[in-house]
């Protein structure tokens, strides 16, 4: 496969019209490439390693369509360390070995506090699913095809996207952002291993995401098992939210 570098810019009416028709084939092949779904179910091995500590552990998640999302985080001895249940607008975080606060609410911009990047539910729905995060923009920088790899920059809203993808572009291999902002200092590098089919999409059941911010936080994926659109079965009750003992239930 030849060297193919094309840059967007000093290009003469005609070769822009070609470059467009590329830029949209390739934007397309990558939206195409995103896994679609109703339901999912997934048991995924989790490893995190932080300045400040390391750890592993076991998440069972349980995902509707852009709705909600039940994580179960499993430790040592498969004690239950913490529940999170995930809705677009809010995050419910639940302590079952904590007897003194066993249960927070939180808005969903709780998610960027803890990773330092503006996470939405959409972004991290997309990071459990594999697919590529912060594509919100077809503001193409660069792209080339090399060593059976394509690769495309992007310009979005909020990061520089590079996409790297296998050269049929139907598999993401890696994914780094930088803040646009420079001032920020953000960084975030994905890279999407393993792939299986899962009917029409590739599905990474490998992902190394390594994030710099304040600090850098380095995270290992493994998914071990794994079903769509089936039924849910890694949900759990959510307490209701008690009322004042002056105030009547009706």
């Amino acid at each position: 496969n030849s060297l193919l570098n094309v840059f967007v810019g000093n290009k003469s009416k005609k070769d822009l019209k070609e470059v467009e028709s590329i830029v949209k084939n390739i934007l397309s092949k990558i939206a195409i490439a995103k896994l679609d779904y109703k339901t999912m179910n997934a048991r995924i091995k989790v490893e995190y390693e932080s300045p400040k500590n390391a750890d592993s552990y076991i998440a069972n998640v349980s995902m509707i369509k852009d709705s909600q999302i039940y994580i179960t985080i499993r430790g040592a001895m498969g004690v239950i360390g913490i529940k999170a249940f995930i809705k677009k607008d809010s995050v419910v975080l639940l302590y079952p070995l904590n007897k003194t606060k066993s249960i927070e609410r939180k808005p969903v911009s709780y998610l960027q506090e803890v990773v330092k990047i503006p996470f939405t539910f959409n972004t991290l729905q997309d990071l459990i699913l594999g697919n590529p995060i912060f594509m919100d923009s077809s503001n193409i920088l660069s792209y080339k095809s090399n060593n059976n790899q394509f690769q495309v920059s992007l310009m979005g809203r909020l990061f520089k996207n590079l996409v790297i993808l296998n050269n049929d572009n139907s598999k993401v291999l890696h994914l780094k952002l930088d803040d646009v902002d420079v001032n920020q200092h953000r960084t975030c590098d994905i890279t999407f291993n393993d792939h299986v089919d899962v009917g029409q999409y590739h599905f990474p059941l490998k992902r190394a995401i390594s994030i710099v911010a304040q600090q850098k936080l380095d995270i290992q994926m493994e998914v071990k098992e794994f079903t769509f659109n089936e039924p849910v079965k890694y949900t759990f009750a959510i307490p209701k939210i008690g009322l004042p003992k002056t105030v009547k239930r009706k």
